[in-house]
């Protein structure tokens, strides 16, 4: 069998296993068994159709089993692994993907030897490090601290592709992550590897271990970690987790921490937010930077002969008033705030840095930072302290970009140095200071470190260049609130809250739809906002009828609230149902007397019911309360209803200022073809047609369809419509002559 049919039929085996359709299973398992050619496996595979069909005998013959749902749990969960067992032993020898890349290059080597060497290399550096400052061996040390690395880096390989972990192998993590002379740093390399090792397959003793681990350790880091791997995990295997009672307990047990709640809560909305980072990636990279960076070049000389520069904008209002003129500095303002958001804001910078051979390496993709690893403690003189202090501190930067960062560093000449040390001192100082300034936070303190990890976790996902070998873990649905077993945590009200809010804030109306549904489910006394909110969400989507149902609710509680009552009458709009649309409009009128908006969705209402005058009369009290102002919004609608009512000269003399202004549309255009086609101005007409199709961008098939929109005003006004289509050819013909 080839790479593609070993994993077809391994899918297909999963699949029925996941049905509890185990008859075909088994039969579907017999062609991977085969190839395998494992005999142990094959003996327990027997075993297990055995038992299997005894118990589908009793079931049949009638026979009461108290037991029988614990039998089928074990049956399933065993025919699953070893249906993965064969897929790894016939992928090991032939596939290029890393994870069995991995494998053949570790072999048969023990995780106890891997750790053993790196705790005698610890032991030696420390020996090493207790040697007075002045009398160190600085060049041991960095030789001593790389075959640390190394170990490392062996011990997340061994840890992440071992499958299944023995009880020996978990001994030996659990171990590792207790142990008081493990650095912090591996612990974190050892759970991420867990994770990713469970992001190829279901392994019930990483899933056992991240449990304890989140329970029983004492770094923030390790432990959100694990907190972080978990919802990822039970999220990809729920149904495998739901097998197993022994791990029902040990995550249970973890209700007993009592941060349990604040952290799963914080991270399902941190990996929540993930979905809207290609969002704010393309804001950043089509509207943000590009207007920074083609800011006026007459701005940046002026500040140049002034000897100004970004930094001294608050001592400079004239650069300041510069940049608010320009509108950049609303464009740096909204950057700054989706930064403070926790918004993922450099992913797009950073993505440019992470060619460097540092990142091909892939359990540093999970490593925290910490600068006296080899590849970044070159970048740190004793002279650049003020260039340390500003990569660890960075508040807005997570591991993966703060190694990206010090790279670049590395490779900055001195004299380039010196200058952004000298820029960047006062900052650094401040940076500095924040520690001792700002109250201790834990859970804020928590939250950073919570976000740090996703984003991390983000870019190895995204950017990594063999990602396409993992399951995309980012990709697709991240509704972790079906997670068995800690699912309590993730539905509640808090958590289900926050992540409605996110999405909704956001524009993913279909997410926030299903969220603010669960947040109903969960409260006994709901918000009425939540309706608000639901109907625009429908609105948003067409769904106009059930957007009016959940206004009305919203309407029980707050009847006179303007904001919705304009959103209902755009429903009854939407529906067609004007009489409807204009009494919520006369009502908004009431509530807001000689609002422009309500005068002008009042006469739209009347022209859709074919009450012209009436229209017109509201346009025109528009259009006399906007005199003076540079918007004119009832220019437009006046001009269609001379038209219609016949006063051609009062139509073309509006559509003639809307041309004036430099605001006319192609729609502009076509309607004051239309006036001149019906005022026997053919030619005219015919010009202004062409216009139009040259702002649709010669799109003839677009003008066609907006001319024949019109035709029944344009029958009412005396045109034949059986002229309309050689008009259209005749604007085609001098557009294609042209």
């Amino acid at each position: 069998m080839n790479i593609n049919e070993i994993n077809h039929q391994h899918r297909k085996v999963m699949s029925l296993i996941e049905q509890t359709r185990l008859v075909e299973a088994f039969a579907a398992l017999e062609p991977l068994l085969a190839e395998a050619g494992v005999w142990t496996l094959r003996e327990q595979v027997e075993q297990l159709q055995m038992s299997y069909n005894f118990m589908l005998q009793y079931l049949a013959q009638g026979i009461t089993d108290p037991q029988r749902h614990e039998v089928l749990a074990h049956i399933t969960h065993r025919l699953a692994t070893i249906s993965d067992q064969c897929a790894i032993a016939l992928l090991e020898p032939q596939s290029p993907n890393v994870f069995y890349a991995r494998r053949r290059e570790l072999g048969d080597t023990p995780l106890a030897d891997i750790v053993q060497r790196y705790h005698a290399e610890r032991n030696k550096l420390s020996l090493l490090e207790s040697v007075p400052a002045g009398e160190r061996d600085n060049k041991s040390i960095a030789t001593i601290m790389q075959q640390c690395e190394l170990q490392e880096t062996a011990i997340f390989n061994k840890i992440w592709s071992t499958f299944p972990t023995t009880d020996d192998e978990s001994a030996v993590i659990q171990e590792l992550l207790c142990n008081a002379e493990s650095a912090d740093h591996t612990k974190c390399l050892v759970v991420s590897a867990l994770l990713l090792g469970l992001l190829c397959y279901y392994d019930e003793r990483k899933v056992a271990l991240m449990a304890d681990t989140y329970r029983t350790s004492t770094s923030a880091q390790v432990q959100l970690r694990a907190v972080v791997g978990l919802l990822l995990t039970l999220k990809l295997h729920a149904w495998r987790v739901k097998l197993s009672p022994t791990l029902a307990s040990r995550l249970q047990a973890m209700s007993d921490h009592p941060q349990l709640a604040s952290d799963l809560g914080m991270a399902q909305f941190l990996l929540t937010r993930t979905r809207n980072t290609e969002n704010i990636t393309r804001r950043v990279q089509q509207d943000l930077m590009p207007d920074i960076m083609k800011m006026h070049p007459g701005i940046l000389r002026k500040m140049r002969d002034q000897g100004s520069d970004m930094i001294d904008l608050e001592a400079n209002p004239e650069w300041q008033q510069m940049l608010e003129d320009s509108g950049i500095a609303r464009k740096m303002e909204e950057f700054n705030e989706m930064q403070l958001d926790g918004s993922d804001v450099f992913i797009s910078t950073f993505s440019r840095l992470k060619s460097f051979p540092f990142f091909q390496t892939l359990s540093n993709w999970f490593l925290p930072f910490h600068t006296r690893h080899s590849a970044v403690h070159g970048a740190f003189s004793g002279d650049d302290e003020p260039l340390r202090i500003l990569v660890e501190r960075a508040p807005f930067l997570c591991n993966s970009d703060r190694y990206s960062f010090s790279l670049s560093l590395a490779a900055v000449p001195p004299s380039q140095r010196r200058l952004m040390l000298g820029q960047i001192k006062e900052h650094t100082d401040e940076l500095g200071e924040m520690p001792r300034a700002e109250l201790p936070d834990a859970q804020r303190e928590r939250e950073r470190i919570t976000n740090m990890y996703v984003q991390d976790l983000y870019r190895f996902f995204k950017l990594f260049s063999r990602r396409r070998e993992f399951l995309p873990a980012f990709d697709g649905d991240l509704d972790f609130t079906g997670v068995p077993y800690l699912g309590e945590w993730t539905r509640s009200a808090k958590s289900i809250e926050l992540v409605a809010e996110f999405y909704f804030k956001n524009g993913f109306h279909d997410d926030a739809i299903k969220f603010y549904n669960l947040l109903l489910k969960s409260s006994e006394q709901a918000d009425p906002h939540i309706f608000q909110k639901l109907g625009f969400c429908y609105q948003s989507k067409g769904n106009a009828d059930e957007a009016l149902r959940q206004y009305r609710r919203y309407e029980l509680a707050n009847d006179n609230d303007l904001w919705t009552l304009k959103h209902i009458a755009a429903c009854h709009r939407e529906l067609k149902e004007y009489e409807q649309a204009l009494a919520c409009y006369q009502r908004a009128n009431e509530l807001q007397p000689d609002n422009v908006a309500n005068i002008l969705n009042m006469g739209h209402c009347l022209l859709e019911q074919g009450k012209t005058e009436e229209a017109m009369q509201l346009y025109f009290k528009a259009d006399l309360a906007e005199e003076g102002s540079s918007r004119h919004r009832a220019w437009r609608p006046v001009a269609w209803c001379s038209f219609l009512l016949g006063n051609d000269e009062r139509s073309l003399k509006y559509y003639d200022q809307i041309i004036a202004q430099g605001t006319a549309t192609a729609q502009d255009h076509l309607n004051r073809g239309h006036v001149l086609l019906a005022d026997g101005r053919i030619t005219e007409a015919v010009s202004c047609y062409r216009q139009a199709l040259t702002l649709e961008n010669g799109d003839t098939e677009r003008l066609r369809r907006a001319i024949l929109a019109d035709q029944e005003a344009l029958l009412a006004r005396g045109i034949s419509t059986n002229d309309l289509p050689l008009i259209i050819e005749a604007v085609t013909a001098c557009s294609q002559a042209t």
